[in-house]
C-alpha cells in the first residue's frame, strides 16, 4: 500500500555548483521519524558536519514538511528548518507557519535540502515540478516588504514567498526570515546563513494534491476538531484581539522582566501605555491567521495618527514583540512601539534578541564599560531614540549596534572588560520569562535545557503560564497526550506537587511530535480545544500506518535524542545548560515587592536546587547525569545504532 500524506520526495539544491537534484524519499524512514523535524534531524545526521563553521558554505540548510501539512487537517500549518546557527553555534529545528510549507509541500516535496554559495545573488523558484535558480540582483538591497512585493509582482499572489532583509545581506546574526511578510521564521540567524549563500529568497508554489489514506476517517476526526474549536465560548474574543487576549496575563499576572533582569515592568504602566482596549481603537488593522488555523494570532497593524501615521506591518505572535520593545527597550507610546517593530520587520532584525541585546548594552552603557565614544557619541538610554539608532547600526552591521547584533558569544569576546556578567543568555540565546517573576515552572526550566537555547517554550504543556492551577490539571493534559503511568507516578511523586523538571521532556517530545508531523500550536487557544487522540487518528487515517499515541511519542523521544546528539557532537553538554546568575539574585520591583527565584509551588530555589532539577531531568531523559549525554541504552532503545557507533567512535559515550 502506497503512504498517504508524504509528497514521496526530497528536493536537493547545490547553489556553488547550481544543480538541482531530486531523491525519492524513503518510506521505512520517514515512518521512523515522521517527518518535518525528524527527518530534519535523520538528514543533518547524515549529512551535516555538527563541527561546520555555520556562515560557510558547507553549512547546510534542511526545511522539513511534515505528513499531515497540505491535507487540510485543522492547525496543519507548521513546518520546520533545522541548520547550525551562527548567534549560538546550536545545531536545532525553527518552526513557523503560513503559506510556504503548504506550498512546498503541494509542489511535491517533503523535503527540501541547501547547501554551498552562490557566486552572485540567487533567489530559488519553485513551481510545482519546475525549480529553477533565479538571478536576484533586483532584490539585493530591498527590504523584505520590498522584496516580496516585487516577486509577487512577477510570479503573482499565490506564491508563497520566504525573504529575507538588508540585515541577513549583511551575514547579522540576530536575524529572522519572514514569510509573505508576515510569518517570522529561523531565529538564530537563517538570513545570516542565506546571505553567507548569496541566496534572497525562496518563492513556491504547489497544486498537487496530497493523498489521504482513509478519507472518511480524516474527515469524521477533522469535523469533530472543528467542531470543539466552534463550540469554545472565548472563540470571538480570542478572534478579535489574537495574541492580545494574553496581554492581562502578562501586565497583571506574571510581567516582564526590564533593565537587563533587575526590575519588572509595572503593571499600571503596561495598561497606561498598552491596554487592549488602545490595541483594537487605535492599532489593530486586521486580523490574519495561517490556512488551517480556526482561531488566527497574527497582525496586520497600522498607525492611524501621530507622526509615524500610516505605518504599518504584518506580524505573528504581536502580544510578544510588543512586551519586548516595552520592556527591554521603553520604547513609550504604542505608536513608538509599532513603528520599531516595523523597522525591525523590514530589514529582519529579530525583534527577541535584538532588544535583549540593547537592554544589556545599556546596563554596561551604565556601568561605564561601554562608553559614549564607542556608541558613537551617543547618549544611551532606554528610549525609541536609542532602540533605532542601535537598530540602524545593527542592519548595517557596523557600530556598536553592529557588535551587538552577532549575538551574545560573539559580543561578549568583542566588548570584553567583564561584559559577561551582565550578559543574560543561554547558550548564546536570551530567554524570554523570568522564573523569579513567574515561577520555575515549564517554559522557565526549558530555557535551561532546550539544544536551542533559552528559546519560547519547547518543553511545556498549554497550562505553562497557569500560575497556581492545581496539579491535577496538569495531570490531565499529560494523560490525555499519552504520557505513560510509571513516568505521571514520578512527576507527581506526592500529592499537590509535580516535580517540573521530570515533566518537561514529555512536553518536549511533544513538542517535536507536531512539528514532526505538521500539525498542532503551543497556544493554549488552540491545543486546549484538541485532544491526543486527534493526532494519533489524523496521522493513521492521513498515512494508512496505523500508529498509536505511544508509538508516535516514541518515535518524538527518538528526534529529541537525535538532536541533543547532534549538539553533543557539536560540543554541547552539561556545562551548557546553566541557570544565569542573574536569576539568583532577588528582584526589586516597583510593584510587586522582591522577587526571588522559586518552583512552581512558591518555595525559594538555591543554585544546588536547581542542580537537583538538572539531574532529574537527565535521569527522566535517559541521559548521563553528569555530562547530560544521551547513554547507549537510551539510544539503542530509540533505535539509534548507527549514533552509537559514532558516539563511541568519538570516545563521547562508553
Amino acid at each position: 500500500m502506497k503512504a498517504g500524506g508524504y509528497a514521496g520526495c526530497v528536493l536537493h539544491i547545490d547553489l556553488t555548483r547550481q544543480e538541482i537534484e531530486k531523491q525519492p524519499l524513503d518510506m521505512d524512514t520517514a515512518r521512523k521519524y515522521l517527518g518535518g523535524f525528524g527527518l530534519n534531524c535523520k538528514f543533518s545526521w547524515d549529512l551535516l558536519d555538527p563541527l561546520v563553521d555555520p556562515l560557510s558554505p558547507e553549512n547546510i540548510v534542511f526545511m522539513g514538511m511534515g505528513p499531515i501539512l497540505g491535507t487540510g487537517a485543522p492547525v496543519s500549518s507548521k513546518y520546520s528548518v533545522l541548520t547550525k546557527w551562527p548567534a549560538t553555534g546550536t545545531i536545532s529545528p525553527g518552526t513557523a507557519g503560513g503559506r510556504f510549507g503548504i506550498n512546498v509541500k503541494l509542489a511535491g516535496y517533503d523535503q527540501v535540502i541547501i547547501k554551498g554559495k552562490s557566486r552572485t545573488p540567487v533567489y530559488i523558484r519553485i513551481d510545482n515540478e519546475h525549480v529553477e535558480i533565479c538571478d536576484a540582483s533586483e532584490l539585493w538591497g530591498r527590504d523584505t516588504y520590498e522584496a516580496t512585493d516585487i516577486l509577487w509582482g512577477k510570479y503573482g499572489r499565490d506564491y508563497a514567498v520566504l525573504a529575507m532583509g538588508t540585515a541577513g545581506e549583511r551575514m547579522v546574526n540576530t536575524t529572522i526570515c519572514l514569510v509573505d511578510k508576515c510569518t517570522s521564521w529561523g531565529k538564530g540567524g537563517l538570513p545570516a546563513i542565506m546571505g553567507s549563500k548569496n541566496l534572497k529568497a525562496i518563492v513556491a508554489r504547489g497544486s498537487r494534491k496530497i493523498p489521504i489514506s482513509e478519507k472518511g476517517r480524516f474527515e469524521k476526526r477533522k469535523r469533530q476538531i472543528i467542531d470543539r474549536f466552534l463550540a469554545n465560548p472565548d472563540r470571538k474574543r480570542l478572534i478579535e484581539l489574537g495574541t492580545m487576549d494574553g496581554f492581562g496575563g502578562w501586565a497583571d499576572l506574571h510581567g516582564m522582566s526590564m533593565n537587563n533582569w533587575r526590575g519588572r515592568f509595572p503593571t499600571k504602566e503596561a495598561y497606561r501605555l498598552y491596554s487592549p482596549e488602545y490595541y483594537l481603537k487605535n492599532i489593530k488593522a486586521g486580523r490574519l491567521s495561517d490556512p488551517t488555523c480556526p482561531v488566527g494570532c497574527k497582525d496586520h497593524i497600522k498607525i492611524k495618527k501621530g507622526e509615524f501615521s500610516g505605518t504599518e506591518a504584518w506580524v505573528s505572535s504581536f502580544y510578544g514583540r510588543v512586551v519586548h520593545m516595552a520592556a527591554r527597550c521603553q520604547v513609550g507610546s504604542y505608536e513608538k512601539n509599532v513603528k520599531a517593530q516595523e523597522y525591525f520587520q523590514r530589514t529582519g532584525l529579530c525583534i527577541h534578541s535584538f532588544t535583549a541585546l540593547i537592554d544589556w548594552a545599556l546596563e554596561l552603557y551604565e556601568m561605564g564599560i561601554i562608553s559614549k565614544e564607542e556608541a558613537g557619541g551617543q547618549e544611551l538610554r532606554h528610549d525609541f531614540e536609542t532602540t533605532m539608532y542601535l537598530a540602524q547600526q545593527a542592519t548595517r552591521n557596523e557600530g556598536l549596534g553592529g557588535i551587538l547584533a552577532q549575538g551574545f558569544k560573539k559580543a561578549i569576546q568583542d566588548i570584553g572588560r567583564g561584559c559577561e556578567k551582565y550578559a543574560v543568555h543561554i547558550k548564546g540565546m536570551e530567554p524570554l520569562y523570568d522564573p523569579r517573576i513567574n515561577r520555575m515552572s515549564g517554559p522557565e526550566f526549558s530555557q535551561v535545557v532546550n539544544p536551542r537555547g533559552a528559546h519560547a517554550p519547547q518543553g511545556t504543556i498549554t497550562l505553562y503560564m497557569s500560575k497556581d492551577e492545581p496539579p491535577e490539571k496538569f495531570r490531565d493534559w499529560l494523560e490525555d497526550r499519552g504520557v505513560p503511568r510509571d513516568a505521571i507516578s514520578r512527576i507527581f511523586e506526592r500529592p499537590g506537587y509535580f516535580n517540573i523538571a521530570r515533566m518537561t521532556p514529555y512536553g518536549e517530545d511533544w513538542v517535536a511530535f507536531m512539528n514532526s508531523v505538521g500539525m498542532g500550536c503551543l497556544r493554549g487557544r488552540v491545543d486546549n480545544s484538541m485532544k491526543g487522540e486527534d493526532w494519533s487518528e489524523m496521522y493513521s487515517a492521513v498515512t494508512g500506518f496505523e500508529t498509536s499515541l505511544t508509538e508516535l511519542r516514541e518515535a518524538a523521544r527518538r528526534n529529541w535524542n537525535l538532536l541533543k546528539t547532534l549538539n553533543v557532537v557539536a560540543g554541547f553538554s552539561r556545562k551548557d545548560d546553566a541557570f544565569p546568575e542573574r536569576w539568583f539574585e532577588p528582584l526589586e520591583t516597583s510593584d510587586r515587592g522582591t522577587m526571588v527565584l522559586c518552583d512552581y509551588f512558591a518555595t525559594p530555589l538555591s543554585r544546588e536546587d536547581c542542580s537537583t532539577l538538572l539531574d532529574d531531568y537527565y535521569d527522566e531523559r535517559g541521559w548521563d547525569i553528569k555530562t547530560g549525554i544521551p547513554t547507549s541504552k537510551t539510544l539503542l532503545e530509540s533505535g539509534l545504532e548507527d549514533v552509537v557507533d559514532k558516539l563511541k567512535a568519538k570516545k563521547l559515550i562508553s
